[in-house]
């Protein structure tokens, strides 16, 4: 049997502990010794520097000291020996034989033979490790249990390594867990990450000597607790607890112990980080390693609502408290969210914190996330769906026949002022978006374009052919000049190794052309596409009413400028045109798009007929080929660049070959 003391000053609660008197009664007996003056000489040896000793008494106790750990009963034995108070407190003696202590550790994976260590520490040395250990085997589920243990003194630490298979990505992380205690307060000693983060913490607190052993463990209890937005005084102390128990305190722990290991892909050394971080000052200070874990939180409940990391951890302990909850209070802190109550039901939010993955400037602003949330009253904060996010956030006010596209859906939509809703858009609509938005107005030279093509971008550019020769007919061919001018413009084009895809219509002129533009850059590819569509007369929708029309405005030139700038001859049954919107979406969609679906570099080659119209529509009219009323008309080797990226937006620049779009 061994005795040990600890001084409790005045004004202190004296620690509850277990007193079997009737055991260590009937030991002394065994020994032939009366075991009540027994403790009157130990009193009296132990106090004989008091000024009082002869009124010393002794006060015993018998309380049940048993714990239940996972269906296990463990005892043990102590008799506290109080001597009478003096001017600055109370000598209280322990005695603590033949003890056991047990608990569960909150690791996956031990080495064969692994061992937990418990070592008693030193209070009349700031707590350091004594000579007095005890070593104890692992079960493979983590429990353990010491026997045949004998203590001087009550304060105990608990060390023990293992493997933690993360939650994140089933990886396997070495840690060494640790706790502290006091066998006085209890036989369960249970170890676990808050645990560690827990003791760490106390024995930095204890080298000060300004606070006792349970006061230490009091602040280290609140301080790891509210590492995640948690109140210690709601849950069991931390070594009571273990991750599969179906209560309030193991589901703040489990979710304590999933927050963290969603922290880093090498968690070990995250851990250990995170540890030293703790027991500094008590506070986390890493606020990128928070802000990864509120992130990591937030992605995993928008994926499933923790559905997977929940069958995880059933799979790991057989079961799991609900943790969710706590996952989520955790990233709603970090990342800033308002209260959601009914004052703000309704509101929408997105995270603005800049160092967030799900951080966005505005509302529409997706070049980082996607996520939007809104208030529910009774539900709190929602993700917003794909379906409602496009208009949810629109503020600012639309005429009839705007179009939008959708920052989130990626749809188009136009909005009908007599109904006052947006509706999807037609082809046509959605090409006028494009349009619009690449505000077309002036030709530009095409190497500028070629070589500003961006990575994820893919580019079909469209010419008039070179200068030809009086024969207009399908078998003209280009001048000598006009061939000349092709290779000059190819032979600018050679910034990127990539081979151009090449197509004409039927002219033999248009193939000329796009021949001698691959011959000046250099290109031994010369297989051509031709295209029917490419023809000079891919407007005209009835020959006769066109040959008509150019009788009446003086020439083709005119007729053609005429009605690209004004819709001229465009209605009506006997029309000579095609509507222009419609007949350059057709063409540029269901043509030239449908061809060409994957090429980085298309060139092709057509006529002024069809230039002519496919500029002023790509331009929204706002290039001047207006012939018909004194204008220029399009010059050779010029046109439109269709540039297309991967999101399939679209953008269109008007393009010459030569120093001027405007013919002479």
């Amino acid at each position: 049997m061994r005795i040990f003391s600890r001084k409790v000053f005045q004004g202190r609660a004296l620690c509850t502990h277990i007193l079997l008197f009737v055991l260590c009664a009937s030991l002394l007996a065994a020994c032939g010794d009366d075991p009540v003056s027994h403790f009157d000489d130990k009193t009296s040896e132990l106090s004989s520097k008091k000024e009082d000793s002869s009124s010393s008494r002794v006060v015993s106790q018998n309380k049940s000291s048993s714990s239940v750990n996972k269906g296990k009963v463990s005892s043990s034995s102590a008799i506290t020996i109080e001597l009478p108070p003096t001017e600055d407190g109370l000598d209280v003696v322990y005695v603590f034989v033949d003890g056991t202590v047990s608990g569960m550790i909150a690791l996956d994976y031990f080495v064969m033979d692994a061992k937990i260590g418990m070592v008693q520490l030193d209070a009349d040395s700031a707590y350091k490790e004594t000579k007095t250990f005890y070593v104890s085997n692992v079960a493979k589920n983590g429990a353990y249990e010491i026997n045949k243990i004998n203590l001087t003194q009550p304060y105990v630490k608990f060390t023990v390594d293992g493997s933690i298979k993360k939650v994140a990505d089933g990886k396997y992380a070495s840690l060494s867990f640790m706790t502290l205690g006091d066998v006085t307060s209890g036989e369960i000693f249970n170890l676990n990450m808050l645990t560690t983060l827990e003791a760490h913490r106390v024995l930095e607190l204890l080298k000060g000597n300004k606070l006792s052993f349970d006061e230490a463990k009091k602040k280290a209890a609140e301080e790891v607790w509210n590492m995640f937005h948690l109140e210690s005084f709601d849950y069991d102390v931390s070594e009571m607890i273990h991750v599969s128990d179906i209560s309030e305190s193991g589901a703040a722990l489990l979710a304590a112990t999933v927050l963290l290991q969603g922290g880093s892909d090498d968690f070990a050394k995250f851990f250990k980080e995170v540890v030293d971080d703790i027991a500094k000052d008590g506070k986390w200070d890493d606020s990128n390693a928070r802000l990864s874990i509120a992130d990591w939180a937030l992605t995993n409940d928008l994926k499933d609502g923790y559905a997977s990391v929940r069958k995880t951890l059933v799979a790991q302990l057989g079961k799991a408290a609900e943790f969710e909850p706590y996952l989520k209070s955790f990233y709603l802190t970090e990342l800033e969210f308002p209260t959601c109550d009914a004052e703000n039901a309704g509101e929408i939010f997105f995270v603005k914190n800049k160092s967030s993955k799900f951080y966005a400037a505005t509302y529409d602003d997706v070049s980082k996330s996607t996520a939007r949330f809104v208030c529910d009253e009774q539900k709190g904060w929602l993700s917003i769906p794909d379906s409602l996010k496009d208009f949810m956030g629109e503020t600012a006010t639309a005429e009839d026949g705007d179009v939008r596209r959708g920052a989130f859906s990626g749809e188009f939509y136009t909005y009908d002022g007599t109904k006052k809703e947006w509706r999807k858009s037609t082809a046509i609509e959605k090409d006028r978006y494009f349009v619009l938005a690449s505000n077309v107005k002036e030709f530009v030279d095409i190497q500028d374009v070629y070589e500003n093509v961006k990575d994820d971008e893919r580019v079909i550019f469209v010419l008039r052919h070179a200068e030809r020769g009086d024969d207009t007919s399908k078998g003209g061919t280009l001048t000598d000049n006009g061939k000349k001018q092709s290779e000059e413009v190819g032979a600018r084009l050679t910034k990127f190794k990539e081979d151009f895809v090449l197509g004409a219509s039927e002219f033999l002129r248009a193939h000329q052309t796009v021949m001698s533009i691959a011959k000046g850059r250099g290109q031994s590819y010369d297989t051509r596409d031709t295209l029917p569509q490419l023809n000079d007369d891919w407007y005209a929708k009835n020959s006769e009413a066109v040959e008509k029309a150019k009788s009446e405005c003086g020439g083709g030139w005119e007729v053609t400028s005429k009605y690209a700038y004004t819709g001229a001859y465009s209605t009506g049954a006997d029309a000579a045109y095609y509507d222009l919107a419609e007949r350059s979406v057709e063409l540029i969609e269901d043509v030239l798009l449908k061809k060409y679906t994957k090429e980085k570099f298309v060139l092709l080659s057509s006529h002024d007929k069809l230039m002519v119209p496919l500029v002023a529509y790509c331009s929204n009219l706002q290039i001047n080929l207006r012939k018909y009323d004194g204008g220029k008309w399009i010059n050779y080797l010029a046109g439109v660049a269709i540039i297309v990226d991967k999101a399939g937006n679209r953008r269109y620049i008007a393009i010459r070959g030569l120093k001027s779009g405007f013919a002479d």
